[in-house]
Formats: C-alpha cells, structure tokens, sequence
C-alpha cells in the first residue's frame, strides 16, 4: 500500500510475483492499493495493478463506502478514472451516504476534466476498429468533398482567400477523447488512433469497451499454458528431433533378428 501511494512502481512489480499477497486488503480507512494508486493519480501503478494482479477487486469499499473509481473522480484524477472504466469498473455505483455516482462526485467537487473525460468516454464506448470486421471509412467524406467541389465551382472572395491563407489548420482526432484514443496512449504512448488499424487484438469478435472486465497477465498465461499442452498431448512434440522415432524402430527391428551391426563387424575381425 505504501509502494502504491508513493508510487514505487519497481516495487509493485516485483511483489506481483509474491503468490501469497493479498491485493485486496484494506488498511485502517478501508482503503486498498488499488485505492490508493487511484487517487494518488499514479496512471502507470493503475494499469500495473490491472493487468499483473489476478483477483483485483475494482468494487472494494472503504469505511465511507466509496470505490477507487469515485475516490479518483473526486480528486480529479481524469486518466485514473479512464484507466478504471476501461478495465471494468461500475460507473452507476452509488456510494451509500450520499447515493451519488463517480461522475456526479466528479461534478459535485468542480473535478470538470474527469466530467468532460467520462462523457467522452460514454459517447464512443467501444473500439470497433479492433474488430475483425471493422471497415475503415471517413463517414465526413462524402460530405467534404461534396462542399470541396461546390467550393471550387464558385471562384473564393478576397476575404476567404485572406481567412485561408493566414488560418492554420489543425488535424482533429476522429476519436478524440473516446476510447480508442485512451487505449492506443496506453499502450502505445501515441496519440493517433489510425496506428490500430495494422494491429491485431487478442478477441477480435469482442474489442475493447467500456465497463468490460478484461483478463489479467498471469490469467492469461494460464489459458496459454493450457492451450499449448492440450497441443502437445494431442499433437507430436514441437522438441522431437525429426526421424529420430524412426532409427530407433529400426535399431530395435535390427536387435531383434539377431543380425546387430556390431557382431558382424567383431566376427570380421575375429577372422582377420
């Protein structure tokens, strides 16, 4: 809970191999690692526990029944707050003193960029360009280059040819704010969502969403592992070395009629 609070990252990944840590226990105020990375705004501790802590607990309660996700909206802390959602968290939980949500703890405590950060969230909640059957488009296209031809059959005054050559155009993300924009800063520490359309997703027919419990690393692992001696039992070994199986049927084929290699050679040279 310390490592969190400050923020010792190294730490925190090394006592995510410790198998008899509990991540969900809660200090004196009833508050979790979790809790405390949250509030504290560590993003990188966050993802740290998500991903590398199976069993993690995103709906543990403090004394005053508030989650990590209210606890980092009420102190503004915008990207902790994506970080929760995206991984799962309920963001229609109420605490039970005030029944509020995170985000009207977000409003009530004036914390307007985690506000603006959530309904970003909420209007584009799914990353179907992860989709397998996801068709890139530009669904502003037609309509611009309808109003480019319509702009090049009229001749532009003096005033719009001023305006355009001393205005300076600025690229607008097409999922600015959304989800797909905070999944590829994440793990790509690029602010372009175009970059996920060369990538692959683990579930292609369920991309990343708002409010969907992903697996964790170590759950992961063991579905892999799984899956690869499920392989190998069924399947010949990837380390037999090939023909291997063969000479050794046919040196036990050889033993058996009595006719080995070896005696001949030493009757040769017994006759020499």
């Amino acid at each position: 809970m310390v490592a969190c609070y400050r923020g010792f990252q190294s730490i925190v990944a090394l006592l995510s191999q410790c198998p008899f840590l509990d991540v969900n226990q809660q200090d004196k105020g009833g508050d979790t690692a979790l809790m405390l990375a949250a509030q504290a705004g560590h993003v990188p501790l966050v993802s740290l526990l998500l991903n590398y802590y199976a069993g993690l607990d995103l709906e543990r309660r403090d004394q005053r029944g508030l989650t990590a996700l209210m606890k980092a909206a009420m102190r503004n802390r915008c990207e902790c707050v994506a970080t929760l959602l995206m991984a799962g968290a309920d963001l229609t939980a109420v605490d039970p003193v005030r029944g509020k949500t995170a985000l009207e703890w977000a409003v009530l405590t004036d914390s307007f960029d985690t506000v603006w950060r959530i309904r970003q969230l909420l209007r584009r909640p799914q990353v179907e360009q992860l989709s397998q059957h996801y068709q890139p488009e530009w669904p502003a296209l037609s309509g611009l280059v309808a109003q480019a031809q319509a702009q090049a059959q009229v001749a532009p005054s003096l005033l719009e040819r001023l305006r355009a050559t001393l205005s300076l155009p600025f690229a607008l993300s097409p999922q600015e704010g959304g989800v797909l924009d905070h999944f590829v800063t994440a793990t790509t520490s690029l602010a372009s969502p175009f970059v996920t359309t060369a990538c692959h997703t683990l579930c292609p027919d369920h991309p990343p969403s708002l409010g969907t419990r992903s697996k964790s690393v170590p759950e992961l692992l063991v579905l892999a592992k799984a899956q690869s001696c499920g392989t190998s039992k069924s399947g010949p070994s990837s380390l037999a070395i090939p023909g291997a199986q063969d000479r050794e049927e046919k040196t036990r084929g050889r033993g058996q009629n009595g006719t080995e290699v070896g005696e001949d050679e030493i009757g040769q040279a017994g006759n020499r």
